[in-house]
């Protein structure tokens, strides 16, 4: 293994093992109930979305 490689294991687990806290923090929260509906979520973004584009629509 070359000493690039050897380098780039650790950045590898510590991203690896953030990811899975994540994971972990997410299952916890959908369990207690800490979640936003799919329809609420979408609804958001939607209406992002279309806040962006009536601004570029402006800037024009």
């Amino acid at each position: 293994m070359t000493k690039g490689h050897a380098n780039r294991i650790p950045v590898s687990v510590d991203r690896e093992t953030k990811t899975i806290e994540g994971i972990k923090r997410g299952i916890a929260d959908a369990k207690a109930g800490r979640v936003v509906p799919h329809e609420a979520a979408m609804a958001e973004i939607d209406a992002v979305i279309e806040a962006v584009k009536a601004e570029r629509t402006r800037e024009v």
